[in-house]
């Protein structure tokens, strides 16, 4: 266990998959692949393996904007600005279809635009509903699942029991294998940094999920068991959107941080909760994706989110918080004040860092971020 040059083979391997472009994709692709792209952790990625399919994520490339402003707003998210130039550039057009599911007003009005630009043969928007209080939205929300596994069956295969079933065992295996990953990054010296981890998450989403709970389990193989201490870092909680851009963790380590836990919808919240393997696979994909998340999208109570952020930033052992929000997402920017409040009445001091393209916002975030690690360091 332990082994230096192949962990260090893995992690590159990592990072090279991550590190693709969308016109790169294609000749990585495993052959007769059905690739299918979708935007937010709401839609069941296990429905779309069962049917044959690849579930690709979308989220975001550093891209020179030159069509989308014949499209869109200004104030749109670098994820709705970018996903939609990489479309109209041609770098999207090898997906067979997108999935589409209900969270902010600018996703909506991206999927009306999306779909009469007719570059994708399919489109399937998911009907997530907004409040997760209610008995009768779980309901709904079980017929959406059914209506989107009728969809995949109608269009791209049939999704048998013993399918269904094995994908979900498969993703809950991707899950332990993360929190594994998660559990190592918690204490030093840190056998992975901010950006490597950043890779492999985002790697997980452009890959055959099978290679990839392989890739996840000959990285924990490597790691060792037991280590030394080393040199320790002001613990982080690091709260907000996806990290389309692995330089975000770097800046935060380089700062003398380390992230030890997180409330991404590209991390942690990808975690909470496993779909139930026995029973009903339909009602358990329900259960999972009904009750695993909590974004602002979302309504589950006036103090949900609130009691959930502190909680889980309270448990770690962090002693501070840096939220990590796309520029111009109204959802996160409505939350914020009352998590920022409800955070600083416990002690935990904030650092709001606002983000769009990572290849010109990196410089302008550095000396705040210092700053704020600078401020925390005595507490540690």
């Amino acid at each position: 266990m332990g082994g230096g040059v192949s962990l260090l083979k893995i992690l590159l391997e990592f990072d090279k998959i991550a590190s693709l472009g969308y016109r790169d994709i294609p000749s990585h692709l495993p052959e007769n692949c059905t690739p299918i792209g979708f935007f937010c952790p709401y839609v069941p990625e296990e429905l779309l393996h069962a049917a044959g399919a690849l579930p690709i994520r979308l989220m975001g490339t550093p891209v020179q904007m030159s069509h989308v402003q014949a499209h869109l707003p200004p104030n749109c998210c670098h994820l709705v600005k970018s996903s939609l130039e990489s479309l109209l550039q041609g770098e999207l057009d090898f997906l067979k279809g997108i999935i589409f599911s209900h969270t902010c007003d600018t996703m909506q009005g991206l999927a009306d635009i999306w779909a009469l630009q007719k570059r994708i043969p399919l489109q399937f928007n998911l009907m997530m509903p907004s409040r997760l209080d209610s008995e009768l939205s779980r309901s709904y929300f079980k017929a959406e699942i059914e209506r989107f596994k009728d969809f995949l069956e109608s269009r791209i295969g049939k999704i048998p029991l013993q399918n269904l079933k094995a994908s979900i065992q498969l993703f809950n295996h991707i899950r332990e294998k993360i929190e594994e990953i998660y559990h190592h990054r918690r204490k030093p010296p840190y056998p992975i940094s901010g950006s490597e981890f950043a890779q492999i998450i985002r790697a997980g989403y452009l890959i055959d999920r099978q290679c990839y709970l392989g890739l996840l389990s000959d990285l924990l193989n490597e790691l060792p068991e037991k280590t030394e201490e080393g040199e320790k870092r002001v613990p982080i909680y690091l709260a907000g959107n996806m990290t389309h851009s692995a330089s975000y963790f770097s800046l935060i380590e380089e700062s003398g941080a380390q992230v030890i836990q997180d409330d991404l919808c590209s991390g942690t919240r990808f975690l909470r909760l496993m779909v139930p393997e026995d029973g009903d696979p339909v009602e358990g994909l329900t259960h999972r994706y009904f009750n695993s998340f909590l974004c602002p999208s979302k309504h589950k109570g006036t103090h949900a989110h609130i009691e959930t952020l502190v909680n889980e930033v309270q448990k770690s052992g962090a002693v501070g918080v840096i939220f990590l929000l796309y520029k111009y997402c109204e959802a996160y920017y409505f939350d914020y004040p009352d998590l920022k409040r409800a955070l600083e009445s416990k002690g935990i001091p904030t650092l709001l860092l606002e983000v769009e393209d990572p290849s010109y916002s990196i410089g302008q975030l550095k000396t705040r971020v210092q700053a704020f690690i600078e401020m925390l360091s005595p507490v540690c």
